[in-house]
């Protein structure tokens, strides 16, 4: 039985999954942005950010838990569609099945570090901070090194026919 590839399919999906990785790639650079803007990239700016900061030179207040659980609910639905789309489109990839269940791992943690690291940060530790590096980190390089796959697999074909 021939193997699902992409790059045999029609335009229409090729275009399909190409506008598909473009546009949410474009939703992770403004992410990016909206962190770099919210918190500067900075611990200690992320660390004023959600626990606030009452000192004489500042006043601003900690993030709510109503306000860290909107934000935890809009991701906690949109992070899983958008890497589950992805996750199937590599099925469509010769890649090799371990390496695909290392994209499936790596995102999911990583979605699960994101999510968390607003609450255990704002009501258990400081050192919470890093798990936003970690898990931002690892959303870039599960979500980018995967899409970078799919399309060239999309519109050029990977070498290689059979998963192992």
């Amino acid at each position: 039985m021939e193997s699902p590839r992409l790059y045999r399919k029609s335009s229409g999906l090729k275009w399909a999954v190409s506008a598909f990785l473009f546009l949410s790639a474009i939703g992770f650079v403004v992410a990016g942005l909206m962190s770099r803007e919210h918190y500067g990239l900075s611990h200690h700016q992320t660390i004023t950010y959600y626990r606030g900061d009452e000192t004489e030179g500042g006043m601003e207040l900690p993030k709510l838990y109503s306000q860290l659980l909107q934000t935890a609910h809009v991701h906690s639905f949109t992070m899983p569609l958008v890497f589950f789309a992805l996750w199937l489109t590599l099925h469509f990839t010769p890649v090799k099945t371990r390496w695909k269940q290392v994209f499936v791992a790596g995102g999911s943690l990583s979605i699960l570090l994101y999510n968390a690291a607003p609450f255990l940060l704002r009501y258990y530790s400081l050192k919470a901070v890093n798990l936003f590096t970690v898990g931002g980190i690892g959303l870039f390089v599960f979500y980018f090194i995967p899409a970078g796959l799919v399309c060239y697999e999309t519109w050029f074909g990977l070498p290689g026919d059979a998963e192992s």
